[in-house]
């Protein structure tokens, strides 16, 4: 079982212990158990440690030790040692807590890995079976009181919720820095990662044309997935591709509400054939946290009932009891195969996979299950996996030879219970002055993947036509 920490988590705990660092797994509380005895055998006597506490309310914090962790018996005092926060809400906010004077860590036999104001658990800690999920009941006292480490204005109730209840905890060996690993053997076939690749499928989707024999002109692909992770931003780099430069049509960027709040078709235009490719995508508002839109629009979305550049906020006045749009004008009543979604594409944050609420999860999963129920299949596109593997940070065309965005992909097929085929791993262009092939290559290849799916899904409607037909010319 691997940990949660991936190089987005390890760049910033390494700048703020001062050096390039590589993380191992010493001791996982939900693989090894709760007891004091096996935290010890694992982690006693190692070196520098980072211990990492997963809260139930999507918080991430924990503390780093320059020494080893021991059953000597009493208070020991690290100056370098430092607690720090990662994660507020599921929301990244890093901050470190450096200490400011006295003891910083107790080593004692019936403790877990205890610091001075972030305690882990005494002799035994039990997982509580609780809805939405089950957690390991933390000791509390002294939870981040300020007493040891600048806490820079944040409380328990800031950084925690006022609670040590978390659905697991993390102990990392920290060594000196070594690159990620590398895989001999590719985990995934791809295209040639050269410009021969990149404009074999370029010319794939430049003259791509719907199934034909249901008569549509273009395809809906609709983008769907949580707040901040890049939906719009996907467009902006399909668009750039075709454009031949950075361009920016659709508004992006990282707030935690998100960006999108209208419901967009948007089309791309082929500059050397002045002509709009075959397809649109449809972009919406990301899910979120206590907010989100309704099963009922989703499920008006993919029925072809909501017209373009509907703000959502007018959409939503529609009548629950009815479930008709009463007061909400351009409301498609009658909607045909051209107006519904084709194939839905759900875009998750790779960087932020373990770290999805309940919340959120449930709602996408619902989502999942809208599209099954019209013989819709779903995809997920994984972005900012440069934020996860350093590797492909240096360089994307190492994307299928990286363990960590194997292991990514692997966590988001199982989410959403889909082959890991359906799973495909993308980077958006958002500090690039200048496109990049193997950025083209990777997009590109997920868009094929999409209008490969519209296609199959236009067919099997086409035969569920045919067969409905066949059974009316039997009856008469």
């Amino acid at each position: 079982m691997n940990g949660f920490l991936v190089h987005k988590h390890k760049n910033k705990i390494s700048e703020w212990i001062g050096g390039d660092s590589r993380f191992e797994l010493l001791y996982k509380l939900s693989r090894d158990g709760g007891s004091t005895k096996m935290f010890h055998e694992l982690c006693d006597n190692k070196g520098p440690t980072v211990t990492i506490f997963y809260n139930t309310d999507n918080n991430v914090h924990g503390g780093y030790l320059s020494d080893s962790w021991g059953r000597s018996g009493g208070w020991c005092t690290d100056q370098r040692a430092f607690l720090f926060t990662l994660y507020s809400a599921g929301h990244w906010k890093p901050i470190k807590f450096p200490h400011i004077d006295g003891e910083t860590h107790f080593q004692t036999f019936n403790r877990g890995p205890c610091f001075y104001s972030l305690n882990s658990f005494h002799m035994y800690v039990k997982m509580e079976k609780k809805i939405p999920s089950n957690f390991y009941k933390c000791i509390t006292t002294g939870l981040f009181d300020g007493q040891r480490f600048d806490m820079k204005g944040e409380t328990a109730q800031s950084v925690a919720n006022d609670h040590n209840n978390v659905t697991d905890m993390e102990v990392y060996l920290v060594k000196d820095g070594l690159p990620d690993e590398e895989l001999q053997i590719p985990w995934r076939d791809s295209t040639e990662w050269n410009n021969k690749g990149f404009q074999e499928l370029k010319e794939f989707i430049a003259t791509y044309e719907p199934f034909a024999e249901m008569k549509i002109p273009e395809v809906n692909i609709l983008l769907i997935g949580q707040a901040g992770a890049g939906k719009s931003s996907l467009f902006n780099t399909f668009n750039s591709i075709f454009k031949g430069g950075i361009s920016s049509r659709a508004c992006s960027g990282s707030a935690e509400k998100g960006i999108t709040q209208k419901f967009d078709k948007l089309r791309i235009r082929d500059p050397s054939t002045k002509k709009y490719l075959r397809f649109r995508i449809c972009d919406t508002c990301g899910v979120k946290d206590r907010i989100n839109i309704k099963n009922e629009d989703i499920g008006f979305i993919m029925d072809g009932n909501l017209p373009n550049h509907y703000t959502l906020t007018q959409f939503l006045q529609f009548d629950h009891e009815t479930g008709a749009s009463i007061k909400s004008p351009g409301f498609v009543k009658e909607p045909t195969m051209r107006d519904k979604i084709h194939v839905v594409v759900f875009i998750l944050d790779g960087s932020n996979l373990n770290f999805l609420s309940y919340d959120v999860v449930k709602k996408l999963q619902e989502i999942k299950s809208l599209a099954i129920d019209r013989g819709v299949s779903p995809l997920v596109f994984l972005t900012k996996i440069d934020e996860i593997c350093e590797l492909v940070r240096d360089d994307v065309s190492k994307v299928y030879n990286s363990k960590i965005v194997e292991d990514a992909v692997n966590k988001a097929a199982d989410l959403f219970a889909i082959p890991r085929l359906h799973v495909l791993p993308v980077k958006n262009y958002e500090k690039e002055s200048e496109l990049l092939t193997c950025i083209n290559i990777l997009a590109l290849t997920a868009l094929r993947k999409s209008l490969m799916f519209a296609d199959d899904f236009l067919e099997n409607q086409y035969e569920l036509k045919q067969e409905k037909m066949e059974t009316l010319n039997k009856q008469d």
